[in-house]
């Protein structure tokens, strides 16, 4: 729901014009920053060869970012649940992992923790800006997290909606009546 706006300055009322038109972009490409100085953490502190490394950090960020824009490339009016959980998952990994790999280079104490801190930040802001990104991105497609399996029967509060105009004809159905001898009577 878009509120109207009260700006009494007008530089003030172009300035958050100028941030609303620009942040998504903005937005997008820290994402994709971020991904990038998480790839280059891994390549850093993992111990492989680099042509091995290289490929290998490229290709678990394209994963991700793959999984966590899927409900964008064809946008159907549902949202999979495998976006926020693929994203999670990935951020829990990456900490684990930028933890594991200090401690197996003998970085403890003030050193490990500062290292930690500073990777896990960029690491953790990055993990932020794409569930949000994804929430303002179904919100604006009008996307629903998909509540119930598909098939399945819908309550009295779901109100199906459809995709195209329905001719609806009223359709006459024959009443059938039981007598208690088992046969029906039409």
């Amino acid at each position: 729901m878009q509120n109207s706006k009260q700006f009494v300055n007008p530089a003030f009322a172009a300035i958050f014009d100028g941030i609303t038109a620009n942040m998504p972009s903005i937005t997008f490409w820290g994402i994709i920053a971020t991904y990038l100085v998480t790839a280059a953490l891994n390549i850093h502190f993992i111990p492989l060869p680099l042509y091995i490394s290289i490929p290998a950090a490229l290709a678990i960020q394209f994963g991700r970012f793959s999984v966590v824009f899927m409900d964008f490339l064809n946008p159907t009016g549902t949202r999979s649940p495998w976006p926020g959980i693929v994203a999670t998952l990935a951020t829990i990994t990456a900490l684990a992992e930028l933890a594991f790999s200090l401690a197996g280079m003998d970085r403890t104490g003030n050193e490990f923790w500062a290292l930690f801190l500073f990777g896990g930040m960029v690491i953790a802001f990055g993990y932020i800006l794409e569930l949000n990104f994804i929430r303002k991105g179904a919100e604006a497609f009008g996307m629903q997290t998909r509540t119930r399996a598909p098939g399945a029967a819908t309550t009295g509060n779901q109100v199906p909606t459809p995709s195209h105009q329905v001719n609806q004809q009223a359709v006459e159905v024959p009443a059938i009546t039981f007598s208690t001898n088992g046969h029906s009577k039409h």
